[in-house]
Formats: structure tokens, sequence, C-alpha cells
């Protein structure tokens, strides 16, 4: 409480030395709007794994691409840049104003995950429009939807249902802004999933890439049915749903080892998926995402929910089991009373994935997209 009390006190100074700092910024944009590394992107996230394997895979395919990220975390540490904001507004403003010239400015395109940006306000943006500088807006999560309108369109069964953020990431200020932002000043706006684009309708659908992770050999024999579940955000994941399926089955006598992570590192949990029999996840968002990637990554099948206008023959053709939440405890049961059936599964589990997110194919595309917007 005293420091919050003490960061309203100091925020009116931070404003002072942004509106000093502004007609500096002006003069700078335009003096040194030629000074930029040819064919070079910058991305920038919250500490997280992911935009860390994308910038590998953009070096793969030529792009000088430099991973720039805002504060730490205790389950990931690799990047190219760490921004760690002060915790004194006024000494912020000046750290975002040295980041932005000595590192930012210098970038053909800016890939900015989440929405993040160095800054809370947003001031840099207009300035990279100024020197021409391209912005792409990644949308990964609940900074892109709108919480009202996701419950009227899919009132059955979505995401927003017993949401457990607090306040709600969709309906915060900040989430709103990064909304405008992106409307404002994005190049090109993607999506990693599809059900996004009922709140990004012009926005372009962009995968994920496949982890880095080597396939685990199934799982011993003469112990219980091991099921895992990742997720950091049970309110939103369907968690509960999941746990009462997996008790109605343990009541009928299934012998099931459930196995539920939550705020561990990225390493730990490839390490526990490699005992599972069957991964479970994404049961309510209408598509999958990067957790159960990683689980077929490592050969094990995955259940999840894919609403039906986002299903494809490939799909089908994969090792994902496809069900829905009332449904969930006889599909487990199934596969439990037919092992051949889940062998199968586990045969294709990798490989299905690995084309479905071809990393250099992905690479290629958004290292394309990079090329394109520079050239406009």
């Amino acid at each position: 409480m005293i420091r919050k009390a003490i960061k309203a006190v100091l925020q009116p100074f931070a404003m002072l030395v942004r509106a000093v700092l502004w007609p500096v910024n002006r003069l700078l944009a335009l003096l040194l709007a030629g000074r930029v590394n040819p064919n070079s992107v910058l991305h920038v996230s919250y500490m997280v794994h992911i935009p860390f394997e994308t910038v590998r895979h953009l070096r793969r395919q030529g792009i000088k691409a430099d991973y720039l990220a805002i504060g730490r975390s205790p389950h990931w540490n690799q990047c190219d840049i760490n921004f760690v904001p002060s915790p004194i507004p006024p000494f912020r403003a000046l750290q975002e104003f040295w980041l932005f010239w000595t590192v930012i400015a210098r970038y053909q395109v800016v890939h900015a995950h989440f929405m993040y940006t160095i800054s809370e306000t947003g001031w840099e943006l207009p300035l990279l429009k100024v020197m021409n500088r391209k912005l792409v807006a990644h949308f990964r999560g609940c900074e892109a939807r709108d919480r009202m309108r996701n419950m009227q369109l899919h009132p059955d069964v979505n995401i927003c249902q017993s949401c457990d953020h607090h306040p709600y990431v969709c309906q915060t200020m900040s989430a709103a802004r990064r909304r405008v932002w992106a409307e404002e000043f994005a190049d090109a706006t993607l999506v990693t999933t599809p059900d996004m684009k009922d709140f990004l309708p012009n926005a372009t659908h962009f995968p994920f890439f496949s982890p880095d992770v080597t396939e685990r050999n199934a799982p011993p024999s003469g112990r219980p049915f091991t099921i895992v579940h990742i997720t950091n955000q049970p309110g939103i994941e369907g968690t509960a749903e999941i746990v009462a399926a997996i008790d109605i089955l343990k009541a009928k006598g299934h012998d099931i080892d459930f196995r539920w992570f939550s705020n561990i590192p990225h390493a730990q949990v490839l390490v526990e998926i490699a005992n599972a029999d069957l991964a479970v996840g994404k049961m309510k968002m209408g598509y999958y995402a990067n957790a159960q990637i990683e689980t077929m990554a490592c050969g094990v099948p995955t259940i999840t929910f894919v609403r039906d206008e986002f299903m494809t023959d490939e799909l089908r053709a994969s090792g994902f089991i496809f069900t829905t939440l009332p449904r969930l405890a006889d599909t487990i049961a199934h596969y439990m009373a037919n092992p051949i059936e889940l062998e199968a599964k586990r045969r294709i589990a990798r490989a299905s994935i690995l084309k479905l997110h071809d990393n250099d194919r992905l690479a290629q595309r958004l290292a394309g997209e990079y090329r394109r917007l520079a050239e406009v």
C-alpha cells in the first residue's frame, strides 16, 4: 500500500518528465529516422519462452531478430534485452526514453506480443510511425477479448464464464487502450487462435510455433493411468469441470493419477509430461493453445475442444482427441478401455502436431510479412 501511495504521488512528475522530453523525441524522430538496421525485428513481451523461441526460428530465416523482455519471471529468464522498469515513475520515464533511442528505434519492425510496449502510456507509438517503423500487434489471449460479447456469442461454453482474473483483464483500462493502439498504430494484427477473430475480425490468424522438444518414450506400465493438465488459469480453462469428470471416473473404480500443474518452470512442465498417458486442456475456449501443442510434441495424445467452424480434416486425422466437457468422462473412459486406440493416437501425436505447426513454414511466412511491411 505504501509503495502504491508513493507511486501515485510521483506519477505527475513522470508526466512532467514525458512532457519535457516530448519535443526532444519529435526532433530525434526526424533526425534519426534513417538510422535503422535493415531486415530487423524486435519482439517485445513480458518474460516468457514463446517470443524467445520465435526469435530463434526467425534467425534461421536470415532475419536480424531480437527479444526484449519486460520485467522478470520465476519461470523463464532467457532474452536478448531485459527491461526492468523502475518502481519510481519519473525514473521509469527516463528509462523508457533511453531504451527507445538506444535500442528500439533502430529496428525496422517492432513485434509486440500481448500488446506489450515499454511504456504504460504508449508515447513511443506515434514516434515509430513518424520514423516509418512498422508495428505488429500480436494478440495472444484475453487482452484481445470482450467478456460480454464472448458470453453473448457462446452462451453455452466460453472461457469467460468462470474467469478468475480480478479485475477482468479484458475490461481494464490498459487492455482497452491496447486494443485502440492496435487499431490506430498497428501495420499488421495477428491472433494466435482463430476464436479471437470474434473480437478482432480483421486480424490474421498466425498459429503458434511448435516447441523444440524431443518425443518421450511410452509411459511405463503397471501404474495408474496418468492424466496431466497444465494451466496457470484454472477459471478460464475448465479445470473445475475437468476435475469433476476425473472424480466421476474414480468413483466408478478407475485407477487414475490426475496431475494438475500450475505456475511451474517451463522445463519442469516438459519433464512432467513424460509420464502421461493423456493430456487434457483448453476445454472452453473453442480452440487449442500452446500447452496442447507442447504435450502433443512430446508424443502425448491430448484431449481438447475445438468449435465446429474451426475443425479441419488435418485436425481430425491428428493425435488430438476432440470432445466437450459434458462428454469428457465418457471420452477418457473410452480410451482407458481401448488401449489400442490410445496407442494409435500416441503414434501419430508428435508427427501430426509438427506438421500442423511446421516451424520453418511459419518462420518463412512471418519473415515474408516483415519484408512486405518494410517495403510499404
